[in-house]
């Protein structure tokens, strides 16, 4: 057992006995200084608990026996890291979520070095949800994103001014949804092609010639795709709606110009690789302890971004000044009193007693009996 310090001196304390309570008491050879205070091991539990989670140990084969590692893990359990606010101008930042089930989602940021530069919890990929991430974060030069869940609509509210580059091989796989991987007309055929050309561009010169294959694409097959049918209702339709939706899409990304944004800076990425790496690697993790619960698998995936920033902080630091559950309820708690007493709560906390309307105050189960 790790034997405390001396808080006059600072020299290792020996044991002297137990109190009348049973407690052990500790002596400093140096000074004489008697104290019976337990030594504080919570950042060193922290530690063990910390490498586990990274780690592709399960409980049984860690090196401490199973319970002793779930009693280390407590104080783990009931932390939640910090987001850093860093304020650095980064060059590009990969913006992700990684969702956990239908009720949860870890929005991440990822820069241009692989760490972690921000994350934000949420229920859903909303814009909302985005912005409160974004709004923690320094604008950057550029940002590369999948484009959907409410990112865009944040981005233009929060960073107007910011680039976007949307990720090419989301693109390639948005059109291969919907021309398949085999496709049976040679229009969807040439199209997959240039959705993979179109994936690997990198320079002028690759971008340049993807756009004079699209012009021909595009020149050949228009009358085809504009081919209309009638459908059983009575309404007209389009004749090769899947088609017809995968020119749409590249028309709209053609003319929000947010498919070659690279080009305007120098080495830039065209794709999300960096924080989709980062997702395989969160998700290898939850693999790997699978059976956590919704609330543990959201602190995990916290605590992983936490460790992959640039300068986490030491537990010793995470011990004092980590969220605690009961700061957290505490939180809860006075945001729901400073609610405005509305049906519908934003805080999606509970209805104080008054605010909401009762079914049986207005309804009844039994026919009105007229006293009269």
């Amino acid at each position: 057992m790790q034997r405390p310090k001396c808080p006059s001196c600072g020299r290792t304390m020996k044991k002297n006995g137990k109190t009348s309570g049973g407690k052990v008491r500790y002596r400093c050879a140096g000074c004489g200084a008697s104290t019976s205070a337990n030594p504080d091991t919570r950042a060193k539990d922290l530690r063990t608990a910390l490498d586990w989670l990274m780690s592709k140990d399960t409980l049984e084969s860690h090196r401490l026996p199973a319970r002793t590692l779930q009693r280390k893990c407590e104080l783990m359990w009931s932390l939640i890291p910090p987001v850093p606010r860093d304020g650095v101008v980064h060059d590009v930042l990969h913006l992700d979520g990684i969702h956990l089930g239908r009720d949860a989602v870890v929005l991440i940021a990822v820069d241009e070095t692989s760490h972690v530069a921000g994350w934000h919890v949420a229920r859903n990929e909303t814009s909302a949800a985005w912005n409160r991430l974004l709004s923690r974060l320094a604008p950057p030069d550029m940002v590369v994103c999948d484009g959907g869940g409410g990112l865009l609509k944040a981005l233009h509210e929060t960073w107007p001014e910011t680039p976007v580059q949307r990720c090419l091989f989301h693109i390639c796989m948005n059109i291969t949804q919907l021309t398949g991987k085999h496709p049976r007309y040679e229009s969807s055929r040439q199209l997959r092609n240039l959705a993979i050309e179109l994936s690997r561009a990198h320079d002028r010169k690759s971008v340049d010639e993807w756009g004079v294959k699209w012009l021909r694409w595009e020149a050949r097959w228009n009358a085809f795709i504009d081919e209309r049918r009638r459908s059983a209702d009575g309404r007209e339709r389009d004749a090769h709606e899947r088609l017809a939706k995968a020119r749409r899409m590249l028309r709209r990304l053609v003319v929000e110009d947010q498919m070659f944004t690279f080009l305007r800076f120098g080495d830039m990425p065209t794709t999300n690789n960096r924080v989709e790496s980062l997702n395989s690697r969160i998700r290898a993790m939850l693999r790997r302890h699978r059976g956590l619960n919704l609330e543990r698998r959201i602190r995990a995936v916290c605590w992983w971004c936490h460790q992959h920033t640039v300068s986490p902080e030491n537990c010793e630091w995470l011990v004092k000044h980590a969220v605690t559950d009961e700061r957290l309820d505490q939180w809860y708690e006075n945001a729901w009193r400073n609610a405005p007493r509305t049906m519908h709560d934003q805080t999606g906390m509970p209805q104080r007693y008054g605010t909401g309307i009762e079914w049986n105050d207005f309804h009844r189960s039994t026919p009105w009996q007229d006293s009269n």
